[in-house]
């Protein structure tokens, strides 16, 4: 299992675009869980912060492998993701991305 957390900066002026975008998901999550497993990723999780120096997105993915899922999404033809794909290169400043440490991480399993 494979996971990760990035950090990236809204360009100037696209966080309402951006934010619109992220919100209207929830009404497609039968659509977004789909191109998730067809990616083979297994949980994917979104924030925003409000910073003094601009709008962030927070990234957390999980998958069994991180580029074979990253792989799948850059060549899917799934509706979603080529928004997805769309949104983030008019919106995301792909140059200030940085990936947050991670300290922990526990995935509780059920026992009998």
């Amino acid at each position: 299992m494979e996971s990760q957390c990035i950090k990236v900066k809204l360009k100037e002026g696209q966080s309402e675009r951006f934010l619109s975008w992220a919100k209207g998901l929830a009404s497609r999550e039968g659509e977004v869980r789909e191109a998730l497993l067809a990616e083979g990723m297994q949980v994917e999780l979104m924030f925003m912060e409000k910073a003094a120096d601009g709008d962030y997105v927070i990234l957390y993915t999980r998958a069994q492998n991180l580029a074979a899922a990253n792989a799948a999404f850059d060549k899917s033809s799934f509706k979603v993701d080529q928004e997805a794909k769309q949104i983030m290169a008019e919106t995301w400043d792909f140059g200030s991305a940085k990936l947050i440490d991670k300290l922990l991480e526990v995935v509780p399993t059920a026992t009998e």
